[in-house]
């Protein structure tokens, strides 16, 4: 290798030749850039395509069948019937959908996902389609905000192509937790909209739609990493001392407040009846640690990440990009004085970093490996931007060793952790190892055509190689570790179980446990969402906690079997048993794994009262004989109290008193008692069994009406807020609009090849 100087190591350089091609004249550069761009998409595509050679359903795993795909189905269902879904007694302790945040009361797009999942006659094909997606826009995000940091073309789409390529985006939120990729998926755009109106002072307008869309989806990992990006961005400005361009980020942060508030205050003002959890403590679970992160250049790594699935984790969901040992060509002399332009990116990082870090629990907020694709963002842009802008201009001995020691050095941290599968390290590094090699000849070989083509070869074969790899990592790890419950693929099929059930149903037992065909007889969480039988056991990630300890129902709403015995056994103060308090109708009994011989299940006898409609293997299903029908209605008087039902909806009963004793009454409903219920004409009283809502009834109210209403508490305020912001970005985005065309024109091409760079 030629030995060169320190100094003409670190000369001015943007390619092999050293031209900077942000120099070009506008035209080429925008279309070198639309290229690049088209090269991103199309590579993303690939790679998204690439796990379903081996796993078909890669994208239909976990929460997406068990949660995701029965919202989608029921959003677009109730757009299409003309209603809108704040709030479902039916669904119990899941219908509280301003409480939980994540339905997307206020997000066009999850509504359009909605709409277009009822036309999709195919949960796979949807769910792999709309991820597909997805990656696509990440991809495209990626991409625009390397540029705007002031990476080439070139290596922005190889950062762009990345990103949908790591570990946790492929594995776990591409297979299951889809809102994780929604959010993930915006976050780059509503970044570089925030940088395109402090640096560029461009039009609001792109940095507020993305991130009003991040918000409304409601995952808060999501909202909480685009405050870090207003922070990082605040940082910035301050660094580069330009603190007037402070005032139109902060103003950007109040719309947006005002709409997360709208988001998120119900679930925290509702919080005190719910299962979030409060407490900071660290158990370990779904945490990383440096080591992991260390070797997350090696795309076979299986990390000490540990999960449902034990100690290390049995895909390598820390793997970032199998090129980073190439920042060991980075001139950290080249990038003097120039940090503060990378100010952001940085601060972004470090936070990213310390967060994935974190203790596995921060009150509600659990699992941080949640924010490992955070990291790898920070990462890969920031990876692209030195590349372009601080790469040696000659290869040394000294940047060979470099990448070498990086790349042994996660080789080897990746082989300590699981040195059993020593032939996937080696299939997998070597083909690193090559591409590693074969970057370094194409970028420095001493040939006319590496001063032309030098870094945009590089780059191509820099996406293919991560394609490759991403080709060879599915063979050997091909699919999540989360679970797949086999659920079917056409909602039609969900419509089979519980065809002879009645009013409202209630399912006793672990149909998870029980294999795939269980799914004939009965479903589970957000499924019943695709069936027309209303049932208690929907997905809620917060619950309820006073009913869900009653009836031991997990945030998946299978219980365990002495929920039964709980149906069945009288209420203590009523008198009355559960099942009638609940105004169930249906009771579905599956068998108890333990019971493999049916032995239990065979003992279970129909109550008085009911009769059994259906027996198998795996299930009994008893009706009332005469159904209650009678859902969120009273399901108990005090003696000498009796009231009817005038109307009932899911937000408002009205009852009329029809009888009461001289010293009142009270009344039990068959509904949840959430904060935000209100009671005209009697009063709330203590829940009965800490969850049912209950009335008092006046003394004085015979022949008069009770009116019971549900809005999320603060609701009017919060929709007033929202509406003012949407107003306030509509305004300001406009009114921008109309300063700029009221502007003569002007010669800005050097100008905006400046600020696309980066330099302000």
């Amino acid at each position: 290798m030629t030995t060169v100087s320190r100094e003409r190591e670190t000369l001015p350089l943007n390619g092999a030749s050293g031209a900077p091609e942000l120099e070009a004249s506008a035209g080429e550069r925008g279309g070198k850039v639309l290229l690049w761009g088209l090269i991103t998409v199309a590579a993303t595509v690939i790679g998204a395509l690439i796990p379903l050679i081996r796993t078909p359903r890669f994208y239909f795993y976990d929460d997406t069948q068990a949660g995701a795909y029965g919202i989608w189905i029921e959003i677009g269902q109730s757009l299409r019937r003309g209603d809108w879904w704040l709030f479902n007694d039916e669904a119990w302790a899941a219908g509280n959908y301003a409480a939980e945040g994540q339905w997307g009361l206020w997000n066009p797009m999850v509504m359009l996902i909605g709409l277009l999942a009822t036309v999709v006659a195919d949960g796979v094909v949807f769910a792999t389609l709309l991820k597909i997606s997805l990656m696509v826009l990440l991809a495209l995000g990626t991409f625009l905000l390397a540029r705007s940091y002031g990476a080439a073309a070139p290596w922005a789409a190889v950062a762009g192509t990345a990103v949908p390529l790591t570990g946790f985006t492929t594995y776990f939120d591409g297979s299951s937790w889809v809102t994780g990729l929604m959010v993930f998926a915006l976050l780059p755009w509503a970044w570089w909209g925030l940088r395109r109106i402090v640096v560029r002072r461009g039009n609001p307008a792109p940095a507020l739609i993305a991130s009003y869309l991040l918000i409304t989806v409601g995952y808060v990992h999501g909202t909480i990493m685009l405050v870090v990006v207003f922070l990082a961005l605040l940082i910035e400005l301050l660094v580069r001392r330009q603190a007037e361009r402070i005032i139109p980020l902060c103003l950007t942060g109040v719309v947006l407040g005002l709409v997360a508030l709208t988001v998120y205050l119900p679930g925290v003002l509702t919080a005190e009846v719910t299962a979030r959890a409060s407490e900071i403590g660290n158990s370990g679970f779904l945490g990383t640690d440096l080591t992991g992160l260390a070797s997350s250049s090696v795309a076979s790594a299986l990390p000490q990440v540990s999960g449902w699935w034990g100690a290390y984790s049995p895909v390598p969901v820390l793997y970032i990009a199998w090129f980073l040992p190439l920042i060991g060509l980075v001139s950290l002399d080249r990038m003097r004085g120039k940090w503060q332009q990378l100010a952001g990116l940085i601060v972004f990082g470090a936070i990213s970093l310390m967060l994935t870090l974190a203790p596995s629990d921060l009150g509600p907020l659990r699992f941080p490996i949640r924010l490992v694709p955070y990291f790898s963002l920070a990462l890969l842009v920031l990876f692209a931007v030195l590349v372009s802008r601080a790469r040696v201009r000659e290869l040394t001995r000294g940047r060979v060793a470099a990448v070498a020691v990086l790349y042994g050095a996660g080789m080897y941290l990746a082989w300590s952790q699981n040195p059993t599968i020593d032939r996937i390290h080696f299939v997998l590094g070597g083909v690193a190892a090559a591409g590693l090699i074969a970057v370094l000849v194409v970028l420095y070989a001493p040939h006319k055509l590496v001063k032309t083509w030098g870094v945009r070869a590089a780059a191509a074969g820099m996406i293919a190689v991560s394609l490759v790899t991403a080709v060879g990592q599915k063979h050997y790890f091909p699919a999540t570790p989360l679970p797949d419950f086999h659920y079917p693929e056409s909602p039609e099929e969900f419509q089979e179980p519980l065809a002879e059930a009645e009013g409202m149903a209630f399912i006793v037992g672990q149909p998870d446990r029980l294999g795939p065909d269980i799914w004939n007889e009965t479903l589970a969480s957000n499924a019943w969402y695709l069936n027309d039988t209303p049932t208690h056991n929907l997905y809620s990630p917060i619950m309820f906690r006073a009913y869900s300890e009653d009836l031991c129902m997990s945030s998946h709403g299978w219980t365990c079997q002495n929920a039964a015995d709980s149906l069945f056994t009288p209420d203590e103060e009523t008198g009355e048993l559960l099942v009638d308090l609940l105004s169930i109708d249906t009771v579905q009994i599956l068998r108890d794994p333990e019971d493999t011989d049916g032995t239990q299940l065979a003992a279970r006898m129909v109550p008085d009262g009911w009769s059994e409609v259906e027996r198998t293997d795996d299930a009994v299903t008893w009706v009332r004989d005469e159904p209650l029908e009678s859902n969120g209605e009273a399901s108990w008087s005090s003696p000498g109290t009796s009231v009817t039902t005038i109307s009932d909806s899911s937000q408002e009963l009205v009852l009329r008193v029809d009888q009461v004793p001289a010293d009142g009454g009270e009344v039990v409903l068959s509904r949840l008692a959430w904060p935000g219920y209100e009671v005209e004409g009697g009063n709330l009283a203590d829940p009965l069994r800490g969850y049912l809502l209950t009335v008092d009834v006046p003394a004085d109210s015979e022949g008069q009406e009770i009116h019971v209403t549900f809005e999320p508490p603060a609701w009017p305020v919060l929709v007033t807020l929202i509406y003012t912001a949407i107003g306030l970005g509509v305004l300001w985005s406009l009114a921008h609009l109309v300063a700029r065309l009221r502007k003569p024109a002007k010669k800005t091409t050097r100008r905006s090849a400046h600020a696309e760079s980066g330099e302000l």
